[in-house]
């Protein structure tokens, strides 16, 4: 998230109004224009991620189950259901096909269809969360969701006779992968060099707490009907695009890999 300084405002009087608005986010602010993290450190390459100590009910106040909106990039809003965190920064969440100008009802949102075949994690960060009153939730817990982790990955040749045959540059970057993984989709294509997957569990207590748990046991099936979405957790902003209509890099990282 970032803030500018208005036109005239001192330099303390920014960092007051700066700081309220982390406090709000559940973000702790050091004064120096950076979110402080945890003793992790750098993830994804030295993308810093603002992971929080506190569950996230601890930081919205939304319980476990309960559903929420948040805010997308055209302004309106979108919406999901929040079955579990833990403290390493994950979070699940069921995200639903739901946008609206103002935050749904609380039954507008159980008839909501799920935007994903299933719920998926989704990296905490500071985002607002608009709590959706309700006095009962919108989930059954507990619950536990599978995800596939693959097994194996292309070759830097491999990923380079791709970008030719897509005619695209800059694949070893971030925003190049992404566009890959999207030309492939697009022609019904996946990934070579992926050999099976493994199954890890997402399992979720009465309270939300959410354990992630590995299994590295290899899995081979020619049935992807019954493949569970990737593991590899998405960002907010990743979700909120989306919705507004953007690229789904979640679906189409399910496509691809």
């Amino acid at each position: 998230m970032r803030e500018p300084c208005h036109a005239g405002e001192s330099s303390d009087a920014a960092i007051a109004r700066i700081a309220a608005l982390a406090l709000a986010q559940g973000l702790d602010y050091d004064g120096h224009g950076q979110a402080v993290t945890d003793d992790i450190g750098p993830l994804d390459g030295g993308r810093v991620r603002d992971i929080q100590h506190s569950s996230f009910t601890d930081r919205t106040g939304i319980k476990a189950g309960h559903g929420f909106a948040l805010h997308l990039p055209d302004g309106r809003l979108g919406h999901a259901v929040h079955l579990g965190s833990d403290r390493h920064g994950y979070l699940l969440l069921d995200i639903r096909a739901l946008v609206t100008d103002e935050p749904a009802t609380a039954a507008a949102l159980r008839e909501a269809p799920s935007r994903y075949r299933q719920p998926i994690l989704v990296w905490h960060t500071g985002f607002a969360a608009l709590p959706i009153a309700s006095s009962a939730p919108l989930a059954h817990l507990p619950c536990e969701v599978a995800f596939r982790v693959g097994i194996g990955w292309p070759g830097p040749d491999e990923v380079a006779l791709l970008a030719r045959r897509f005619s695209l540059r800059a694949t070893d970057t971030p925003e190049g992968g992404d566009a890959l993984l999207a030309a492939m989709a697009e022609a019904g294509e996946r990934l070579p060099g992926i050999d099976g997957f493994s199954i890890w569990t997402a399992r979720v207590g009465q309270t939300g707490k959410l354990r992630l748990i590995e299994d590295h046991a290899v899995v081979h099936t020619t049935d992807e009907g019954h493949w569970p979405m990737p593991w590899q957790p998405a960002d907010i902003g990743e979700i909120s695009g989306a919705l507004a209509g953007g690229p789904d890099m979640v679906a189409i990282r399910d496509k691809v890999t």
